[in-house]
């Protein structure tokens, strides 16, 4: 039983110096967004106006897609109708089809130049038709957008000229903003959660000259770029992600603009969010599997640049770190080992780059020293609250309106832990191609049953199972803490299981069969 104590008990040891190490990144990133400043241009943009591709991936979106394409309509009229091209990259399978034939006749009879590009099989899924459209494309700059996006109509207008300013950008990536942020809880949360991206971390690694990544909508890419550094490549989920790493690699830069907004929609339930992060967990594993070897010892890259890279892509991790907190809680206080856990952990959002974990702390080790380990975990916790803090000051939104976002993102961040770590696994420890899962959208419904009564409904899975299984140790470990007097571990476990909870709950209620539309 003493070994096991010990491992129990080093274990938590290197989570509580795991989640301070991630929570230090963003004091980091927060320190360095007031140095945000966005180069001016030097060679205005005149009468010429290059030749732009806009490349709209979609797959089974019948209720978003008319939207999209009138918003890049709008866009190339005040760029120049005879300097852009409309191609939409179309693998749906379903009545997707017959809308998008409709809309490209209707557009060309307006002198649109604009096309439908489809191919036999779906290899590759996104990164798959991109490349295609890649090599078919004579355009050297590349706007891409996904499904639910509206771009604003002087997109182009205000990201070619830093492209043709300088030879060595790559990248200008906008900054998403949310069409129905206020659309539920959920979206509200979410919202939250990608605006601390933007605002904390893609402005933060701008100002500190670290890899950025281009979020793979809202975007616009040199073309020569992108061949150079081998373009687009089906072998992680994440080929926006691995895509910007490699053209920095090759010598090219990112241009954040934070100033520049795109409209897009956040996942209006749970499944629908779970499978988004689970993509985005699996291909940000995968790309810092493959780009990490590369990256780690490359003396060219600064230190600090190397260890943001690191957190940046293994930020995911977090989740399976979270678990396993859980695990270590629930199963120390079952077998009742004298060991209590020491960690700390806090939710930031997603992604993906995004990160979250929960702010919750516990601890109480024999005959250690409190001191140090005090430090970090209020360290730690510190940072998890401030970054949202932050990104809802910067655009002035009221905190008091959003506290509730607030904790439901809490409870999203820390329940999707289950399913992200499965996430985690398949990304680490296997080499299978796994399939692109996408991600529904609804057109912004008005009300929650006009989702509930929508296509693309996300299944229930064998990931619930496991998240109901973590409900059930987690309340008959909490029981049995409370029965022991053992108060603390419940910091830890009361936490989790509401949050599991609530994950299960809001997964089965919206993953239900419901009439088609």
């Amino acid at each position: 039983m003493l070994y096991v104590q010990i491992i129990f008990l080093v274990l938590s040891l290197l989570l509580t110096f795991m989640f301070f190490i991630y929570g230090f990144n963003h004091y980091f990133l927060l320190s360095a967004i007031h140095r945000y400043h966005p180069p001016k241009i030097t060679k205005p943009m005149n009468g010429n106006r290059p030749y732009v591709a806009i490349q709209l991936p979609i797959f089974n979106e019948r209720y978003v897609v008319r939207r999209l394409v009138d918003s890049c309509a709008r866009m190339v009229e005040q760029y120049g109708i005879d300097n852009a091209e409309i191609d939409i990259l179309d693998d749906s399978n379903d009545d997707t089809v017959q809308l998008v034939d409709e809309i490209v006749r209707e557009y060309s009879q307006k002198n649109y130049h604009i096309s439908a590009q489809r191919r036999p099989v779906r290899d590759g899924y996104k990164a798959g038709a991109l490349q295609i459209a890649l090599e078919n494309s004579p355009a050297e700059y590349i706007a891409i957008f996904d499904a639910d996006y509206t771009p604003p109509s002087d997109f182009l207008l205000r990201t070619i000229p830093y492209l043709i300013d300088d030879e060595k950008l790559g990248i200008v990536q906008s900054r998403w903003t949310h069409l129905n942020r206020y659309f539920n809880r959920v979206t509200s949360a979410v919202a939250i959660g990608i605006d601390v991206h933007f605002f904390v971390e893609q402005t933060g690694r701008y100002a500190s000259r670290c890899f950025q990544n281009f979020n793979g909508s809202g975007g616009v890419l040199r073309r020569s770029a992108l061949v150079e550094s081998g373009g687009w490549q089906a072998d992680t989920l994440a080929e926006d992600l691995d895509a910007s790493y490699r053209m920095q690699l090759n010598g090219y830069h990112i241009l954040f603009l934070k100033d520049l907004p795109s409209p897009g929609e956040v996942p209006p339930t749970v499944p629908s969010f779970k499978k988004q992060q689970a993509r985005w967990a699996n291909g940000s594993l995968r790309t810092a599997r493959k780009l990490l070897p590369s990256i780690l010892p490359n003396r060219k890259i600064k230190i600090y640049q190397r260890l943001e890279a690191f957190i940046h892509l293994t930020g995911y991790l977090l989740h399976p770190m979270m678990f396993i907190s859980f695990l270590l809680a629930s199963f120390g206080t079952i077998f009742e080992l004298d060991t209590f856990l020491v960690h700390s952990h806090m939710l930031t959002p997603f992604g993906g780059a995004y990160t979250a974990f929960d702010p919750l702390t516990a601890a109480r080790i024999h005959d250690l020293s409190w001191g140090a380990l005090d430090v970090m975990i209020l360290f730690s916790m510190l940072a998890a609250w401030l970054s949202p803090l932050v990104s809802l000051k910067l655009q002035k939104l009221s905190i008091r309106k959003n506290l509730v976002g607030l904790l439901v993102l809490f409870l999203l961040g820390s329940g999707i832990s289950v399913s992200n770590t499965i996430e985690a696994i398949k990304a680490l420890f296997t080499n299978r191609q796994w399939e692109f899962k996408r991600t529904p959208k609804y057109a912004n419904v008005k009300d929650e049953q006009g989702v509930r009564n929508r296509r693309y409904q996300v299944p229930l899975d064998f990931v619930f199972l496991l998240e109901l299984a973590s409900v059930c140790l987690g309340l008959i470990a909490s029981a049995i803490a409370i029965q022991n007097a053992h108060y603390f571990v419940l910091a830890i476990l009361v936490p989790y299981t509401t949050a599991y909870i609530f994950i299960s709950i809001l997964t089965f209620k919206q993953s239900r069969p419901q009439a088609s539309a």
